[in-house]
């Protein structure tokens, strides 16, 4: 295998404060064959001279953005490697200066008159303002908590969400985080979209919160998410300065579970300089640790790539429940396929991507939470990624309200404080029954997702 030079030839991309620009960088879709593609390409991210638009696996394509100083090279070892490969973008910079002018575009446009829509991406602020107005409205569903503060002091919020109040624990709960990796937006839009069904539209989800209980964190990296909006929208860490040289850690990769030191701090996949060293990292295992008891279900969101991804992620182990979770897996698959005919893949995390811990595995192994997955949302189109034209977001946020559907309606069929048992009543029925089931009874994501909270 062909091993690389300069480990910082990448470090404009992670360590400059000001505005990032990535002009001329180029996006390319590579055909990944098998494994010794995978590790080339892993190779080249953990130097600092690649970063992953999308997973690497084998038998897959896969999308990469490369610097113009390596782009001879690159291109090289993929014709030494035997890589098909084609140039999706010539200059990254324009896909980006596009997307702003959109985004700008759409600000100028929106109503102006309190109305809440979900086809434009939120920043941190319209997230925290929406939290706190339906706390405010909804003080007997809905509870507004700080988890913790970041390095730069802006609180982590979650919400709970309980028919009875504040939760108790007595009954089963599903625990969320979204954002954990700054860029991926659509993440936090999806888990917005099911915050607004089951709270401005819980009378039309009342099988949702009968006997579930959730406890949900839209902005698991506050300030990432905010320096990605306001500076650098390919921002994918979070912001903590530390003692390293360039700012900021993968938060996903953080977890004391499994956790191992990946390269340097000025890499995209950097994993902190301790296990838990990041202050959102910890708020959330505080979360974690005091729903422990209850937790039934614990869903990471991110994107992208289709995939339903389920313990182990750190190597490819299987886990003693892995036949059920692929079933419920594979349920959520049928019911995101329902709404407009998108493929997720499912399977252990570490079966079909590149090895590496997350806070799935860390619930699993750590808490012992018997159902955990990472939901990797859809890409954009021509290898856009990550950057998800708005236009598909209302799709994207009803596929994932299907999968949330699932989730959470076998959720509440658990008992709190017994271990699950597929022999007994809550068994987890074959994917095409329950999907034949919910088609009979469900009707199909709220497509007029404007709402004004102040008419409820």
């Amino acid at each position: 295998m062909m091993k690389l030079l300069p480990v910082l030839l990448f470090l404009g991309v992670a360590c400059l404060s000001h505005a990032q620009f990535y002009e001329n960088y180029k996006l390319y879709e590579l055909l990944v064959k098998d494994s010794d593609h995978v590790n080339e390409l892993n190779f080249w991210h953990n130097e600092g001279t690649l970063d992953f638009w999308s997973h690497a696996a084998p038998n897959r394509s896969v999308t990469v953005m490369i610097s113009p100083r390596v782009r001879r090279r690159f291109e090289q070892m993929l014709k030494e490697e035997d890589i098909e490969f084609k140039v999706m973008m010539e200059n990254v910079q324009e896909m980006l200066d596009a997307e702003k002018a959109w985004r700008k575009e759409q600000e100028r446009i929106r109503p102006t008159n309190g109305a809440i829509d979900f086809n434009h991406f939120w920043t941190l602020d319209e997230i925290n303002s929406y939290l706190e107005k339906l706390s405010v409205a909804y003080p007997k569903l809905v509870t507004l908590v700080e988890i913790g503060r970041t390095t730069l002091n802006r609180p982590i919020n979650a919400v709970t969400i309980s028919t009875k109040g504040r939760i108790n624990q007595k009954r089963p709960v599903v625990l969320i985080d979204a954002g954990l990796q700054a860029r991926e937006w659509a993440s936090h839009m999806a888990v917005m979209h099911l915050i607004h069904q089951l709270v401005v539209n819980s009378d039309a989800n009342q099988e949702l919160l009968k006997n579930t209980d959730w406890v949900v964190v839209p902005v698991a990296n506050p300030d990432g998410y905010a320096y990605s909006h306001e500076m650098n929208r390919l921002w994918r860490k979070n912001r903590s300065a530390g003692k390293t040289i360039c700012p900021g850690a993968d938060l996903s990769h953080n977890f004391p579970f499994r956790w191992h030191y990946t390269s340097n701090s000025c890499t995209e996949g950097y994993s902190g300089s301790a296990p838990a060293s990041e202050s959102e990292t910890r708020a959330l295992m505080l979360l974690m640790a005091q729903y422990a008891r209850s937790m039934k279900m614990y869903l990471t969101v991110h994107a992208c790539g289709e995939y339903i991804l389920y313990p182990y992620g750190y190597d490819n182990v299987q886990v003693p429940n892995a036949a059920v979770l692929h079933m419920l897996g594979e349920q959520a698959a049928r019911a995101a396929r329902n709404v407009r005919g998108t493929v997720y893949q499912v399977g252990s995390a570490g079966s079909l991507l590149t090895p590496q811990t997350g806070s799935a595995d860390f619930v699993y192994g750590s808490f012992g939470a018997e159902f955990t997955y990472t939901l990797e949302l859809p890409c954009g189109r021509a290898g856009s990624a990550f950057l998800l034209e708005t236009d598909r977001l209302a799709q994207v946020s009803a596929e994932a309200f299907e999968m949330f559907k699932v989730f959470g309606k076998f959720a509440g069929s658990t008992t709190v404080g017994r271990p699950y048992d597929s022999t007994k009543g809550n068994k987890v029925k074959d994917t095409k029954a329950v999907t034949d089931e919910a088609d009979a009874s469900s009707s199909s994501a709220d497509e007029d997702t404007k709402e004004d909270v102040s008419e409820k």
